[in-house]
């Protein structure tokens, strides 16, 4: 296994993106609002694998829930009464 590289495991502990021996670069982030849904075009997306998620930005709240459809970002906020959406960290890596 190689010393560089990104592994990336969600709230259950399964490995969601392992780019240890691929090339990987940022490729956008945004910090959106709580309760706002967008998205943006990556155009040069097209073809290519990305993993993207959302970083919550505040305490015991909700990160947005971030999609892929074509070369469209999307954020959604989820949230609820119990654990409101929360100002989120969109990220989104292009891997070759």
């Amino acid at each position: 296994m190689a010393d560089y590289g990104l592994k990336v495991w969600d709230t259950d502990g399964n490995l969601v993106l392992d780019t240890t021996d691929t090339i990987t670069r940022l490729r956008y982030s945004t910090t959106v609002a709580a309760g706002s849904n967008g998205s943006v075009d990556l155009s040069d997306i097209d073809g290519k694998s990305t993993c993207e998620f959302g970083i919550a930005l505040e305490a015991d709240k909700t990160p947005h829930y971030v999609s892929r459809s074509g070369t469209t970002i999307s954020w959604e906020a989820k949230g609820s009464d119990l654990r409101p959406s929360s100002e989120t960290l969109v990220i989104v890596f292009l891997y070759d």
